[in-house]
C-alpha cells in the first residue's frame, strides 16, 4: 500500500522534522498539536515586560545533518550562539546556540508552510481496511490516513500504542521523563558577575539571565531570569502551589548568587513540565520505531536522549523509515 497522508501526533521538534522531511517527499501530512502553539519544550512565556525561555535553554549541535541546519538558520538570523559568563565550566566546549528571537522560534521555523491543527489533543486510533482516524478529545475523528506517527512524551504516546503494540508501550512506560519546575523573574539590576550557573548541590539544576542572550528584548532597568529545579527537587514539590515554589526558588536562587535580597519588576512566575527530560543513566533505544506491518511509528528525544539534537535527528531517521515504505 503507498502512503500518501500521514497523520503526525504532537508538534514539538522531532513531530515537526518528521511532518517536514515526509512533505519535502511528496507525502501528505496533518500535525496535530494538543497546545495552542508549536515546539514543545522550545517555549517561550511571553508578558508585557518580558519574555523567557522557560523551556529548552540552548542546544549544540554534534552531528552532521543537524549541523547543517544549525548553519543554514545562523546564516538566515534565526539561530545564534550564545556563550554566558558561566559561574561553573561547563561539561564541555561545544559551542552552545540559541534560536532568536526567542527559542520558539526555531519550533516555528520548522512549522512553516506545514498543516498544523493546534488545540486538538488526540486520544487515541481507530484502524479499519488499512488506515487510520484519530479519536479526539471531544469524540470526534478526524479523516482517514495511511500512517501515524506519534511524536510526544513517553508517558503520553504509551497508552496511544499499548493497544497496537504493547512492547513498545512496555519500553515507553520504563523510561520515563523527570518533571521540571521553572521559575521567571524580572529584578531590578542587581550586580552578578555571572550570566548562567549549573549548581552542583541544592535544589536548583540551571539557572541563567535570560535577556543575556542574543536578540532577547527587555525593559530598561531590568534583568530577567529563568531558574529551573532538579528534578528530585520538582518530585518532592511536584504538588506545590505555585505562589510556594516562587518563594522557595526565589530564595535558593538569590542565595545562590550571592545577594541577600532583590526588587521584583510585576510578578514572578513558575512553570511544572511534567515531561522535562529522559532520565538520565537509562539506555537508549533505536532513534524511531517503525511497524510496516501496520504503518504506525514513534518518535521523540524521549527514546535517545534529551538534546534538541536528539529531537531532530529522531524526526529525521522516522521519515526516512516511512520513506523506505512509501
Amino acid at each position: 500500500m503507498v502512503i500518501e497522508q500521514v497523520a503526525v501526533v504532537g508538534a514539538g521538534l522531532a513531530g515537526l522534522t518528521c511532518a517536514r522531511e515526509l512533505q519535502t517527499q511528496g507525502v501528505g501530512v496533518t500535525v496535530f498539536e494538543k497546545s495552542r502553539g508549536v515546539g514543545g519544550r522550545l517555549s517561550t512565556r511571553r508578558v508585557d515586560w518580558a519574555s523567557f525561555d522557560h523551556g529548552t535553554q540552548y542546544f549544540t549541535a554534534r552531528d552532521p545533518l543537524f549541523q547543517a541546519w544549525i548553519e543554514y538558520l545562523l546564516a538566515i538570523g534565526t539561530v545564534a550562539q550564545w556563550a554566558p559568563v558561566m559561574r561553573q565550566a561547563p561539561d564541555n566546549n561545544d559551542p552552545w546556540y540559541v534560536a532568536c528571537p526567542d527559542m520558539n522560534s526555531l519550533g516555528r521555523a520548522q512549522a512553516e508552510g506545514l498543516d498544523v491543527v493546534v488545540n486538538t489533543r488526540v486520544m487515541s486510533f481507530e484502524r479499519s481496511d488499512d488506515q487510520w482516524q484519530l479519536v479526539m478529545e471531544d469524540g470526534s475523528k478526524s479523516n482517514r490516513f495511511d500512517a501515524v506517527v506519534v511524536a510526544v512524551p513517553n508517558e503520553q504516546a504509551a497508552p496511544m500504542v499499548e493497544p497496537l503494540q504493547p512492547d513498545w508501550a512496555q519500553q515507553l512506560t520504563a523510561t520515563p521523563l523527570q518533571p521540571c519546575w521553572t521559575l521567571m523573574l524580572s529584578t531590578a539590576l542587581m550586580d552578578v558577575a555571572y550570566e548562567a550557573g549549573q549548581p552542583d548541590t541544592g535544589p536548583i539544576g540551571w539557572w541563567a539571565r535570560n535577556d543575556s542572550k542574543p536578540g532577547r528584548s527587555t525593559r530598561g532597568g531590568q534583568q530577567d531570569w529563568v531558574v529551573q529545579a532538579t528534578p528530585s527537587w520538582t518530585e518532592q514539590h511536584l504538588d506545590d502551589d505555585k505562589a510556594s515554589v516562587v518563594s522557595q526558588l526565589q530564595q535558593a536562587f538569590l542565595e545562590e548568587i550571592g545577594v541577600q535580597a532583590c526588587r521584583v519588576i510585576e510578578t514572578a512566575m513558575a512553570h511544572r513540565w511534567l515531561y522535562a527530560r529522559r532520565t538520565s543513566g537509562l539506555p537508549a533505544t533505536e532513534p524511531s520505531w517503525w511497524s510496516d506491518a501496520i504503518r504506525l511509528g514513534v518518535c521523540g528525544d524521549g527514546l535517545t536522549h534529551s538534546r534538541v539534537e536528539q529531537a531532530y535527528l529522531s524526526g529525521y531517521d522516522m521519515a526516512r523509515q516511512i520513506q523506505r515504505t512509501v
